[in-house]
């Protein structure tokens, strides 16, 4: 939130002090966000993300010939830097959405320690298409399944993967940084590290846990306690794992969906309701801040739920004759 730099002199007169030196660079500028996003304990992806966002924009502002000292960029020059991400890069209204979140970060950072006085930009999003959530299907589901060889290492460890992805709905970057001692046999349970550096725990059940017991006794002892490793010890990182779920999905000829980390969640989701699990539950497991997104997924799905409401009406299932 921006902060009132000025003082008020007999209720009429506002004074401004000196705006603080650093607001002609804008690399400078971004570097003090960024640290003072690591104050704040936010999450490394996070500062990249918008260390990546803000680069676009400075080197579009560059290209078109317009200011890029943070004191000298207006509204007028931020809305020239869309016109030319929607006509000339053809980027999707997203893409344009996450740049004006990030502009929109730094410029209240800088206004806030007096930087910069003014905002390029109010935050004002583009319209997006609506989001089309595509699960897996139960025929989907089990093709997927039978793709990864478990007699090798690789394999069993991939299908061990999908295991937990489907069992917990984890996300991939809260798969990719789990550890050994994260993993709770006795309770059946998993404590990961979500969005905003927020712990919470997943769990998974007799299946799963009989696949995770003897990963982790094939993956022994390693120099690090990362959970997931490559057949050479190496920490296996996010990319090997979605390239690892494209290929099986491409073996399996799956075609009509996305093979994704997120796919799973969702799928997650959508069988989590369908058993009988409630929102706010669901909420919790999946790690959401607000209940708007598993709304979304009884909106999605809401003539799949219509059909098991028919099947187990509890109407029905009293007055049944």
């Amino acid at each position: 939130m921006t902060k009132r730099r000025g003082k008020i002199i007999d209720d009429e007169v506002l004074v401004l002090p000196p705006l603080v030196k650093g607001g002609n660079d804008f690399d400078y500028c971004v570097n003090l966000f960024l640290d003072e996003m690591e104050l704040k304990n936010l999450s490394y992806h996070t500062m990249r993300w918008h260390k990546e966002n803000l680069h676009y924009v400075k080197q579009t502002l560059a290209e078109l010939n317009l200011p890029t000292e943070p004191a000298k960029i207006r509204e007028g020059h931020f809305k020239q830097c869309i016109l030319h991400w929607k006509r000339e890069c053809k980027l999707s209204p997203t893409t344009i959405n996450h740049r004006i979140r990030s502009m929109k970060q730094l410029f209240s950072f800088l206004n806030y320690e007096g930087i910069v006085d003014g905002m390029p930009t109010n935050g004002e999003k583009l319209k997006t298409p609506k989001v089309i959530i595509r699960p897996f299907e139960d025929d989907e589901l089990r093709r997927l399944f039978s793709q990864p060889d478990k007699t090798s290492f690789v394999g069993y460890r991939d299908y061990t993967i999908m295991l937990v992805l489907l069992d917990t709905g984890v996300r991939l970057i809260e798969l990719e940084n789990m550890k050994v001692e994260d993993v709770d046999f006795k309770s059946n349970k998993i404590l990961v590290f979500g969005k905003g550096a927020k712990e919470r725990e997943v769990f998974f059940q007799s299946t799963t846990k009989q696949y995770l017991m003897r990963y982790i006794r094939l993956r022994g002892q390693m120099s690090h306690n990362l959970l997931w490793v490559s057949d050479l010890g190496d920490i296996l990182k996010r990319r090997t794992i979605q390239q690892r779920l494209q290929k099986y999905g491409e073996t399996a000829g799956l075609n009509q969906v996305r093979v994704s980390p997120h796919t799973f969640r969702h799928t997650c989701a959508k069988l989590y309701i369908f058993r009988g699990g409630d929102l706010l539950s669901l909420q919790k497991l999946l790690g959401h801040s607000s209940l708007e997104m598993v709304r979304l997924y009884v909106d999605l799905w809401g003539s799949d739920l219509q059909q098991m409401h028919k099947k187990f009406s509890p109407v029905e299932g009293i007055f049944k004759h």
